[in-house]
């Protein structure tokens, strides 16, 4: 996710808040570290956390994509635990050519393009459901 027109950001230390298309009323991005600050590619939509996981493990998820792990959000998921077992797509030699978009949340531990938190969640009828 980028800033573009109609789009905005805040940006305080290693979080930025952003707003757009997706995230209509917000989501948080992990930007410390980060060597690329943008990613495009095709968006690779999961309904739940181990789904992502299966998917990644299969080798089904390539440079590029962009993982979308929706309905683990604070009313889809039980609890809103965090998104962090998709961190295997380093070990899968993906890195940070992957980009990862929940509307749960991550671990403190997560790297890379991240971001979560995206509101409304899926389960609410936030862009993500689509």
């Amino acid at each position: 996710m980028s800033s573009a027109p109609g789009e905005s950001r805040i940006r305080r230390g290693h979080l930025a808040i952003l707003k757009g298309n997706l995230a209509t009323e917000g989501c948080v991005a992990k930007i410390t570290g980060l060597k690329q600050t943008s990613i495009q590619g095709p968006a690779r939509v999961f309904d739940s956390e181990p789904a992502a996981m299966a998917a990644i493990l299969a080798r089904k998820i390539k440079a590029g994509d962009v993982i979308v792990i929706r309905y683990e959000g604070p009313k889809g998921g039980p609890g809103m635990r965090r998104c962090w077992r998709p961190l295997p797509r380093s070990s899968a030699g993906l890195g940070e050519s992957v980009g990862l978009v929940t509307d749960g949340r991550f671990s403190g531990g997560t790297w890379g393009m991240v971001v979560g938190h995206v509101a409304p969640e899926a389960y609410v009828g936030g862009r993500s459901h689509w």
